[in-house]
């Protein structure tokens, strides 16, 4: 063996925290860190072998565990290392229980004969290349097997070669984590010699520095077995896939994001993107957030010279067709049933397995399923642990810990401290419930309140803390606690302690309920200064009261899907941007809107209110949108625009995708582009950037931007000046 590979295989090991030794030329490698004393020989010839027994017996007097190696590669030898430190067969033990844990800990929550199977939901998938510049977006069917969400990411992490970074966005209770720890059991039962980390993140106000509990997630995970330095060493290299599950929870309650505000959540890319080097796999969960969508992120990137490819998937709103046989699914459209108010993961969950003579009684009396699927939860909690404490009375006790919880900003908390909160402020009712025992089984109350503290509202997260049992329940009471008032008769100034992500949560879980308690939440939402963005309430709006009803000026809607509504009201979206929305059957009024435009939208069977229009549009532009029925065509003509040089315009608007003072490509945000380009004529600009979009020389995607390799090549040929 040559100079190199010993310097090599002395790197490896050293790595692994073993020292070297040499005696007449064996490299020997000794592992003194902890109880266990370790030498591994490394056989390098055949003449090796009388010298090699020798210190073999030398080391095993001394109380070394000695082993003989001889590797064919350097490779070989790493692989080898990796299984013995990383103890694969053990980790993956553990990692199994930990999915079949999370399995039991789903059906704890469901009818008797429940059995679990992860629904295919449909979904959405952006790949873009940084060394290919390039981006596309496909749509995928749950139907499509041989593109299921999680059999593609499986096979993306064993067959990418390089750095990939995907990013699974969702709506909360849309499966991000049943989608994340499906992805876990596939991989363990598919992948040679690859052991994934995976953890979940929680809003936990003493966690705030990413690095610093990735680390501890580390320690954790592998025991100690191995230096951490190593544990990121073959996150690099890509033999340790890296699963991160809720990173939305890192980000702070106040923050809604913006070109100033990117520097707060720069910390924690940073840590992975140093990760996402080699062959590196990440693989992270989150909530809808603008930050992977914006030109910061992707400069930012692009500044590092991080050659990765960035996959973003998006899983859409889940259809009942997925989730229910089709005798359920008569059952409900027999009897008119508004399928809008099941279309959630948990409640589909338990109408595919409750009693059909149950749904059908249910659905005849058109009966609010959330009410059952609680009263369900409840009243078994009463059989389950013998808990004298009536439905109701438990659903007020759980909503005052979730109020508290919410007004800290936190999900999770110790178990001992949710018991000392459940006895402090539920004193009268434990003190009730405990007379209605018999003498003989009288509990204290004390050990009423840790009862509590194991109902199934609640479930044990990591690090032994405990939480709400899944989002849909946390959000429906954050909403309870809204439209019962009950943050009101607390806080004045309750508007300013509950963060949007948990009025998301809110909002989410209430649009299964019936138009009444949506309107209450409507109405909580419009009658207080919440400090939340021009998103949030646009969906309150659409979501919650089927309409329109407050202005809306400086911001940006994203990846709304609406339908016959009417948008009437003069001068109601100001300098709006709405990316990557569809329209159905909606009215527009040219007067509601006013330097707005629509980037990446469809529109499908859309109307003008207006019955004649003399001239084009100063309202509305369009950039890469289509309709079905020359809608956008009969707002604005692109022939019928202010004379601008195009040639020149062109130009200004190119060189806004190149770095000041080099030609080194940028991403650029259209509302951007927009705002610097104000003293324009817009519908000018509007042409250009549709020209070049058509020509692909720049591709859109949502309001983000870039060039594509054919428009830089375009650029270099007619624009740049060597």
């Amino acid at each position: 063996m040559n100079g190199e590979y010993k310097n090599e295989l002395d790197s490896l090991y050293q790595r692994y925290g073993y020292e070297k030794r040499e005696n007449k030329g064996i490299r020997i490698y000794l592992f003194t860190k902890s109880i266990y004393n370790g030498a591994d020989i490394i056989k390098l010839s055949e003449n090796d072998t009388k010298i090699i027994d020798e210190l073999k017996n030398q080391y095993a007097s001394i109380g070394f565990a000695v082993k003989v190696r001889e590797y064919e590669s350097l490779e070989s030898a790493e692989d080898t290392l990796f299984r013995d430190f990383f103890k694969a067969d053990g980790v993956l033990s553990n990692l199994k229980r930990k999915y079949s844990s999370f399995v039991e800990k789903l059906l704890e929550n469901l009818p008797d004969n429940a059995e679990y199977k992860y629904i295919r939901s449909p979904y959405e998938y952006s790949e873009y290349s940084l060394i290919d510049c390039e981006c596309k977006t496909i749509s995928i069917s749950p139907e499509d097997t041989q593109n299921s969400l999680v059999n593609r990411i499986v096979n993306r992490i064993n067959e990418h070669i390089g750095p990939l970074f995907i990013i699974i966005e969702a709506a909360a209770g849309y499966g991000k984590t049943c989608t994340a720890y499906e992805i876990l059991n596939e991989f363990i039962n598919v992948s040679i010699n690859k052991i994934p980390f995976f953890t979940e993140l929680s809003r936990d106000r003493k966690a705030t520095i990413f690095k610093h509990i990735l680390q501890f997630e580390i320690e954790e995970q592998f025991s100690n077995r191995v230096d951490s330095n190593v544990v990121i060493h073959q996150i690099k290299k890509g033999k340790i896939p890296l699963i991160i599950d809720g990173f939305d929870e890192l980000i702070s309650k106040d923050f809604t994001f913006s070109s100033s505000q990117f520097e707060q959540v720069e910390s924690m890319l940073s840590t992975i993107v140093d990760l996402l080097t080699d062959n590196a796999k990440i693989i992270i969960t989150s909530r809808k957030t603008a930050i992977f969508n914006s030109e910061e992120f992707h400069n930012w990137m692009l500044d590092r010279n991080v050659e990765y490819t960035l996959e973003k998937i998006t899983i859409t709103e889940p259809s009942i067709e997925n989730w229910l046989s089709r005798d359920r699914i008569d059952i409900i459209k027999e009897n008119n049933f508004p399928v809008e108010q099941i279309s959630n993961p948990v409640l589909l969950t338990f109408l595919r397995y409750i009693d059909i003579e149950q749904l059908k009684d249910m659905i005849a009396k058109n009966n609010s399923i959330v009410e059952n699927y609680f009263n369900f939860l409840l009243t078994r909690e009463q059989t389950r642990q013998a808990l004298l404490i009536e439905p109701e009375t438990q659903l007020r006790i759980f909503r005052k810990l979730v109020r508290f919880l919410t007004e800290w900003d936190v999900k999770v908390e110790t178990k001992e401290f949710i018991r000392e909160l459940l006895l402090d402020y539920n004193k009268k009712i434990l003190e009730e419930t405990r007379k209605k025992y018999t003498p003989e089984r009288r509990p204290r109350i004390d050990q009423i309140a840790d009862i509590l503290t194991n109902h199934a509202f609640l479930d044990r997260k990591q690090k032994g803390l405990i939480g709400l049992v899944n989002e849909f329940i946390l959000g429906t009471l954050i909403a309870d606690n809204l439209v019962l008032e009950k943050y009101q008769e607390y806080n004045d100034k309750f508007y300013n302690v509950i963060s949007q992500s948990f009025a998301l949560l809110a909002l989410q879980s209430y649009l299964v309920q019936s138009k009444n308690n949506q309107l209450k939440l409507w109405t909580v939402f419009n009658s207080y200064p919440f400090p939340y963005d021009s998103q949030f309430f646009f969906k309150v709006d659409v979501e919650l009261k089927k309409e329109t009803k407050r202005n809306y000026s400086e911001g940006t809607l994203n990846g709304f899907n609406v339908s016959n509504l009417i948008f009437g009201i003069n001068n109601q979206f100001v300098s709006t941007i709405f990316s990557e929305c569809q329209f159905n059957e909606c009215e527009f009024s040219l007067s509601a809107f006013k330097n707005c435009s629509f980037v990446n939208c469809r529109f499908f069977d859309c109307n003008i209110t207006e019955e004649h229009i003399s001239k084009p549009s100063e309202h509305i532009t369009f950039f890469g949108s289509m309709d079905n029925n020359n809608f956008i065509k009969s707002i604005i003509d692109f022939e019928s625009v202010i004379e601008e040089d195009d040639e020149s315009l062109e130009k200004v608007i190119l060189d806004l995708y190149f770095k000041k003072g080099s030609y080194v490509p940028r991403h650029r945000q259209i509302s951007s582009i927009k705002q610097e380009l104000s003293d324009f004529d817009i519908k000018s600009v509007s042409k250009i950037i549709h020209k070049l979009n058509t020509s692909d020389i720049i591709r859109i995607n949502g309001d983000l931007s870039h060039l594509t390799k054919q428009g830089i090549s375009y650029y270099n040929e007619l624009y740049r000046t060597y």
